[in-house]
């Protein structure tokens, strides 16, 4: 029979973050998968490790190729279960055994810095995503969560409701969990107009009446 192949939730990005049980399951892998920074972060000299990139048919191949008891942990940021490899993976290989090994996700961890609830926020993730109802989704709830990349960068997204919401209160996330952290409040109408790198963000935005 062969062995459940582990979707382990890494945490919002610094190590420490990772849950006791996520860090089992990197240990006991033989065989990683995962993006080259999780890779670089929690890969051990005696795995064999798959890159994540662009090229995910290659990446189903290679879990096609292993041997049905070798030990093989997918590696994804936050949780399995918010935007994740997960989702894909089950997809396509629907007939393999899965456990998904929950972590704490980088908005989990933004509403902890912002000492603020999250059980009423509305998601979204613009990650090779179309936007073309973004100012839909924005006004749809009082707060909105978006997690930012590619072309949607933060600036981009407030370029994009800055007409209709200029003077909308806008907290900016970066590199979260990080030494490098930053956490900051702006509007959608200032940050239209900023022109720092805020890659790896997430970003918040308070639809105040």
């Amino acid at each position: 029979m062969s062995k459940a192949i582990k979707i382990v939730g890494t945490g919002p990005g610094h190590p420490q973050y990772t849950t006791p049980a996520a860090w089992q399951a990197i240990r006991q892998a033989q065989v990683l998968i995962g993006g080259r920074r999780l890779l670089e972060d929690f890969a051990q000299p005696h795995q064999q490790c798959c890159v994540i990139d662009k090229d995910l048919p290659a990446v189903l191949q290679f879990i096609l190729n292993q041997p049905p008891d070798q030990d093989i942990a997918v590696l994804v940021s936050g949780d399995p279960g918010f935007f994740s490899m997960g989702r894909f993976l089950k997809k396509r290989l629907h007939w393999l055994e899965f456990e998904f090994i929950p972590g704490i996700s980088s908005l989990q961890y933004m509403f902890a810095r912002l000492q603020e609830p999250w059980q009423e926020v509305r998601f979204f993730s613009l990650h090779g995503r179309e936007a073309h109802q973004l100012s839909d989704w924005v006004s749809s709830a009082a707060v909105v969560a978006l997690l930012t990349g590619g072309e949607w960068t933060p600036q981009a997204i407030a370029r994009r409701l800055a007409e209709r919401m200029g003077g909308a209160r806008t907290a900016l996330g970066v590199n979260l969990s990080y030494p490098d952290e930053r956490l900051f409040f702006t509007t959608l109408g200032a940050l239209a107009e900023d022109d720092e790198d805020y890659s790896n963000s997430v970003m918040v935005i308070f639809n105040e009446k």
